[in-house]
């Protein structure tokens, strides 16, 4: 009885240590085009005629596991329009870009979305109810180069599209 008692008690801790090895976080993601999002980045692009000042700040969190990308849009002549997001974006198994986008218009324009990378290159798309979103980002001579393409439904339910170019310098 005592000889059960102490295999029944070896078992239990032996399969406690290799269960709890199995639970361990995964290792950091690496991904050079996320690498290259790390850092303060400030742009200006044009959006319905005025000119939009922003900012961008990049850093991985949570073990290395996501890229989260702060961002700040604000007018130039007029800095009481502005706008803020935050997206974070990972890696599925495939290799794929995953992100989720949540910003300054609540739950209803929380988006997600999926990515596929390339050379110097991250391509996004994603989608809401209400509005569908592409960006490619390029990376050149220090630069992200971001082209972006928005359409959304306007209150009368007409298709509105918005798209420009935001040429981003390191800070």
């Amino acid at each position: 009885m005592k000889l059960f008692f102490l295999l029944m008690v070896v078992s239990f801790f032996a399969s406690t240590g290799l269960y709890s090895q199995d639970m361990m976080p995964p290792s950091p993601v690496e991904n050079s085009i996320y690498d290259a999002f790390v850092g303060d980045w400030e742009g200006e692009h044009e959006m319905m005629g005025m000119m939009m000042i922003d900012n961008m700040k990049c850093y991985w969190d949570l073990n290395h596991q996501f890229l989260f990308m702060e961002y700040k849009s604000e007018t130039k002549d007029n800095r009481e329009l502005k706008y803020s997001a935050l997206g974070i974006y990972g890696v599925d198994n495939e290799g794929n870009a995953v992100l989720w986008w949540f910003d300054d218009w609540g739950t209803e324009s929380v988006m997600k979305g999926s990515g596929t990378f390339g050379e110097n290159k991250l391509s996004t798309f994603g989608k809401t109810d209400n509005y569908t979103d592409e960006r490619t980002y390029n990376f050149k001579d220090g630069n992200v180069v971001m082209n972006w393409k928005g359409t959304f439904k306007s209150p009368d339910g007409k298709d509105m599209v918005m798209e420009g170019q935001t040429v981003f310098k390191k800070k």
